[in-house]
This record gives structure tokens, sequence and C-alpha cells, in this order.
């Protein structure tokens, strides 16, 4: 009787479990890090770049500033004048501070009580309003604006804040923005963005909007305040002052991360 000799199987099971360890180098990371890398260090110089020429071009960029609000001024008739204050760092210029000055009474009992009236319809229409965003939107700045008004009542009809302290903290607000942009931009979309086209479009259109759009804003602010009242002052600076810019930058950008890439192609 001749017994059988069993030889271990090549791959068993003991041999499978054995741990590999290698001495090589672990997988490359050049291929990631370096564009990585590379990505930061574009977005980084894109965006210092625009912010020292924002700072150089603040002289001429504030005289446009003016020469626009004093067309706006003279071409809505308001009885207002822009007044200029320069900024100056130690030797070197930047720029002026813009404002609008503009006489006007300082509101009655009577213009409180309209005021206080149009709060309670407005917060009794916007029981009809569907939208619940809407409708609390709506019954927010109703509640701010009366709030406002209480705080006028109180201080003995005295309204501390003018028209000029308005437009200059919007100034100041909306300049501050516009140098921060190019640092914002590099720390999200500049990153995100492969395109060299679409960051220069989209640096352009957003920096171009908010260099547009500072006067007009300033102007409307002026108009809104001639046609109702200065008790409106604290409601605007609330609904239409940093709020709104925060709110229409984030839009913009939004709207830029949805462009396709372009490329330039060189034959």
């Amino acid at each position: 009787m001749s017994t059988a000799h069993h030889s271990p199987a090549p791959h068993s099971r003991t041999a499978r479990a054995q741990p590999v360890f290698s001495t090589t180098k672990p997988a490359r990371l050049e291929p990631v890090v370096l564009p990585v890398m590379d990505r930061v260090l574009q977005a980084t110089a894109l965006a210092i770049t625009l912010t020292v020429m924002l700072i150089l071009a603040l002289n001429p960029v504030t005289q446009l500033w003016q020469f626009a609000l004093s067309g706006l001024i003279k071409w809505l008739a308001l009885d207002a004048q822009v007044v200029e204050r320069g900024i100056r760092l130690g030797h070197a210029s930047l720029g002026s501070r813009l404002g609008i000055s503009m006489v006007g009474p300082t509101p009655e009992h009577s213009a409180l009580a309209l005021h206080g009236l149009m709060c309670v319809g407005v917060f009794g229409l916007s029981w009809a309003v569907r939208s619940m965003p809407l409708r609390c939107g709506l019954r927010l700045l109703c509640g701010l604006h009366a709030l406002g008004l209480s705080a006028i009542v109180l201080q003995g009809n005295a309204f501390p804040y003018s028209l000029l302290d308005h437009t200059r903290v919007l100034y100041d607000s909306s300049l501050i923005w516009l140098l921060l942009t190019p640092a914002l931009l590099g720390a999200g979309f500049f990153l995100v963005e492969r395109s060299w086209p679409n960051r220069l479009a989209a640096a352009a259109l957003i920096l171009g909007f908010e260099i547009l759009s500072l006067p007009l804003k300033l102007a409307l602010h002026a108009v809104l305040v001639a046609l109702l009242s200065p008790a409106v002052i604290p409601l605007l600076f609330i609904g239409a002052g940093p709020v709104l810019d925060i709110l229409l930058l984030a839009a913009l950008y939004a709207w830029v991360l949805t462009w396709p890439q372009l490329k330039f192609t060189l034959k």
C-alpha cells in the first residue's frame, strides 16, 4: 500500500496572506502636485498684478467717478453737490473720498407717521405674497424701517446721519470691495478656472461692473432720499448698501463659473 505524497500548492492561502513590502518610493506625486502649485502661483501673481493696477489707477478712476456724479446730479436736477476729500498715504495720493451733500429738511412728525403707515401697509400686503422668501424679505425691511423711525423719534426728531455721511460710507465700502475683488478671485475663481481668457474676461467684467456702478448707486440713493425723506437712509443702507454689493458680486461670480473654456490657438 503506497502513500501518496501531496506537495503544497504553489499559491496557497498562507502564501497569499503574506504582505508584500516594497523598497521603491511611493507613487509619483509630481503629475498632481506640480499642476496645482503652478495654478496657485498663477492665481497669486494675477491677483497681485490686478491689485497693484487698481491702486495705481485710483486717481484717474476717482476723477471719472467725480465727473460722472456731477453729470448725473446736473441731469437729475438735484439740489446737491459732490464733496471731495483727498486720500493720502504718506506723500502718495490715493484718489479722493467722494460724497453727495444735499441740504434737506429734518423729517417732521407727519412724514415719520406717513412712513410708519407705509410700513404697516406693506407688512399687511405681505400676507398676500405666496413666495416665502419674498414675504420674509418684505417683513424684514418693514421691521428695519420701523426701528429706524423709532430711533429718530426717541432722539427728539433729530437725524444725525446725513446724506453726505451715508454716501461716504457707501463709497468707502464700494472702494474696499473693489480693492479686495482680485484677492477674492485669486482665492477661488483663478484656482478653479484654467483658461487664461476666461480669467481675464471675468476679472474685467467684475471689476468693470464695480467701477461703473459706483456713481450710479450714489446718485440713485440721493434721488430716493430727495423724493422720499431722509428717514429712509437707514433702510437704504441696509437693503441697498454693502449687502447688495455682496449679492451682486456673488451673482457675477456664479455666472462666470458657468462659462465654457476659451483657448487661444496660434497658427
